[in-house]
């Protein structure tokens, strides 16, 4: 898994759930930093934080679909439910609310990653 978040107390709370879940995790604090991962290492899911700075998820999460061998790739845009409006498109399959639960995260996953493999 590849989490994206410019908040490091978000990444450790989302990461220890997705440790606890049974992922290895990758960590970026940046939209840069995401695609330069998803162009060295395969990855079985992104979850991008909606307000990345400096801009917001929606242009990164768009590159990531531009990237060889990421077209498929199952992308969770993070965001509060106020968010939402800011961060629509088709180049995520699924959102997570703000603050992140732990069952929410496992079902999402479970439907849109799991399901799949």
């Amino acid at each position: 898994m590849l989490l994206v978040d410019g908040n490091t107390v978000n990444q450790l709370v989302i990461r220890g759930m997705l440790l606890k879940l049974g992922y290895q995790v990758r960590t970026a604090d940046s939209g840069s930093a995401a695609l330069d991962y998803l162009q060295r290492e395969a990855f079985d899911a992104v979850l991008l934080d909606c307000q990345l700075p400096p801009f917001n998820g929606m242009p990164v999460s768009s590159q990531i679909r531009t990237l060889a061998g990421c077209a498929e790739l199952a992308v969770f845009m993070i965001a509060l439910s106020i968010d939402r409006e800011h961060c629509t498109g088709a180049s995520f399959i699924d959102y997570l609310s703000k603050p992140v639960k732990f069952e929410d995260l496992q079902s999402a996953l479970e439907r849109r990653v799991l399901c799949c493999a």
